[in-house]
């Protein structure tokens, strides 16, 4: 074990230059929950070498609406901070901070220092040249696919011990939160930030350590990246794997992804308190809401892959209410030792894809009200022409006609109260937060249903 030397960290001079923040993440406005956002510098060594990055803080204006729980999240390589965009109502609505580390060499490289050269010259992560680095190469092709995780690997070296740092300056004096504030830190990530929080438990969880002993990050929530299984972490862990992420069988485009291999028992013991929270039919990226529901925008993101078949409407199954809802079991796990549900994986089927029902919607997992009450069938990858799934990151749906809905349903006023009823049983037991429940609610009145013998 080694004692972890923390970060120190500084605010940089308010000159009125713009500031780097993650892309796409100022959705809801911060000053909807009178929230306030920050930069700071941290400096510090890895191995020998000095390092300067930046950290975006986000929390409540009023010190006391801090709830003392700090969700730090890497910067992704494509300079986006999933875990925010996915769950920024419920950090904010609970009190939570977040802080986006700038842990990576190419995410400093590629997206911070670029968008203020001036303001960033002195910022530095040591590690190989990023000038050669393809962040967009096509991941369809399995050889392209492992090479690029490899080289994040290989070129963010840093990013475990830089991580560990800054997590333990962030409880401690001149950090962005008042001296005994914060209570807990959770570490997290989504895919290829995922990687990056699957990595430092790998390697750095168990070596670096606060000065009595503790471990820097009270839990983890490494989301969107199957890898080995996680055990004796020590402290909890939730992992949430989308049905869009680990769809085919054995999928090798990435190192060590082949096999679902990520999957183990839940566990309750102390030292390896751990949930998998397999999301059913959902995909790995979100799309109910703009500008993500726009298939054109998907069409011309994966115009590499022209044999996809995108259907008529991007799936709207509540991936982001899901992702909260997993956070917010982690962090009650961690605060208050209030042990979460259990999940069931979803099944999978003689032929190593998962199995459907009658609609063409996935078995088991956690589960949608709109899986339960259907009106469409969900497809957490889009298929190609040949009615194989493909590997694309985003899902759709295909609504059921009328004859169908007709034969399920009595009338919109049946669908409606079969759909409140089972909406109300999943916030029960534990599979929504109920103030996502509502914009659900709304949306399954829109849904047009024929009355029996129309």
């Amino acid at each position: 074990m080694h004692v972890v030397t923390p970060a120190v960290l500084r605010r940089p001079p308010t000159d009125g230059s713009p500031t780097f923040a993650p892309y796409g993440t100022h959705v809801p406005p911060l000053d909807a929950y009178d929230y306030i956002e920050e930069e700071w510098i941290a400096v510090g060594e890895e191995d020998g070498r000095p390092y300067a990055t930046t950290l975006c803080v986000r929390r409540p204006r009023d010190a006391a609406r801090f709830s003392g729980t700090v969700i730090a999240e890497p910067l992704h390589v494509h300079g986006i901070a999933p875990i925010w965009i996915y769950t920024a109502p419920y950090i904010m609505r609970s009190g939570h901070a977040w802080v986006e580390i700038t842990a990576q060499k190419t995410t400093l490289d590629m997206h911070v220092k670029p968008a203020n050269p001036q303001r960033y010259e002195d910022l530095r992560i040591e590690g190989p040249d990023t000038a050669d680095f393809d962040p967009n190469p096509n991941l369809g092709n399995p050889e392209l696919s492992r090479v690029f995780w490899s080289e994040l690997e290989r070129r963010n070296g840093a990013a475990g011990a830089i991580l560990a740092q800054v997590g333990a300056a962030l409880r401690s004096p001149g950090s962005p939160f008042a001296e005994g504030s914060v209570g807990r830190i959770i570490l997290a990530g989504h895919s290829q930030t995922g990687s990056v929080t699957t990595y430092y438990i790998r390697d750095v969880h168990h070596v670096q350590r606060l000065d009595d002993g503790s471990p820097v990050y009270d839990g983890f929530f490494p989301s969107g990246f199957p890898f080995e299984a996680f055990r004796d972490v020590g402290v909890p862990v939730v992992q949430v794997m989308s049905d869009g992420d680990v769809s085919l069988p054995d999928y090798s485009f990435r190192p060590g992804y082949g096999g679902r291999k990520y999957r183990r028992e839940d566990s309750d013991k102390p030292g390896d308190q751990y949930r998998l929270y397999e999301l059913a039919a959902v995909a790995h990226m979100g799309t109910r809401t703009a500008p993500y529901d726009d298939p054109s925008l998907w069409k011309a993101t994966f115009a590499a892959e022209p044999d996809v078949v995108f259907g008529s409407r991007m799936s709207r199954l509540p991936h982001f209410e899901l992702f909260s809802v997993g956070l917010h079991h982690l962090v009650e796990w961690v605060a208050h030792g209030t042990v979460p549900p259990r999940a069931e994986r979803i099944v999978v089927g003689t032929d190593g894809y998962f199995a459907t029902d009658e609609h063409g919607n996935s078995r088991g997992g956690v589960r949608s009200v709109q899986l339960d009450v259907p009106h469409s069938t969900y497809l957490a990858n889009p298929p190609y022409s040949d009615g194989a799934p493909s590997y694309l990151t985003v899902g759709s749906e295909e609504p059921f006609d009328a004859p169908k809905l007709g034969s399920l349903y009595r009338d919109k006023a049946d669908y409606v109260e079969r759909f409140d009823r089972r909406l109300d049983e999943l916030v029960g037991a534990g599979w929504l937060l109920a103030e996502d429940a509502e914009d659900l609610r709304r949306e399954a009145r829109q849904v047009e249903i024929p009355a029996q013998g129309e």
